[in-house]
């Protein structure tokens, strides 16, 4: 097998694991989630927004995947525009489904920005990303 071929199929992994890991922390319920104890790693400002926060970073690592799939031109395109609005319509179902079907959760439209913000600052950045890890890790 090619190494281009073992490359898609391991960013295609990541990319289909991770929107798993999006719907298990969306429709799970949120006794699970506060299970984690995270209260003691969190400072006590950030607690209130923790949720978008995680709606940023799910969305923020989706868009990231996708981009670098197009980065390393194993997809066209237009299969990453595609593939862009797919990622749009998940986080707007997520909250739809969580309003309307899962009845310890609850849709909001602040989710669904704080996934668009994610999404968006995710693809603007994604160019700038090897200089980042160049400039931080030396």
């Amino acid at each position: 097998m090619s190494r281009t071929k073992v490359r898609d199929i391991q960013s295609y992994t990541k990319l289909i694991v991770w929107i798993f890991v999006i719907g298990y922390l969306c429709f799970s319920s949120g006794e699970n989630i506060s299970r984690l104890n995270i209260n003691t790693i969190i400072p006590d400002w950030l607690l209130p927004h923790i949720d978008k926060c995680v709606h940023f970073t799910m969305f923020f690592v989706l868009a990231f995947l996708i981009k670098s799939l197009h980065w390393q031109s194993t997809i066209s395109n237009k299969l990453f525009y595609w593939y862009l609005c797919a990622g749009i319509v998940y986080a707007g179902v997520t909250e739809l489904i969580q309003n309307f079907f899962i009845s310890t959760r609850s849709g909001d439209i602040l989710d669904f920005t704080a996934d668009m913000v994610g999404f968006g600052l995710s693809i603007l950045i994604f160019p700038y990303w090897p200089k980042f890890i160049k400039w931080f890790f030396g």
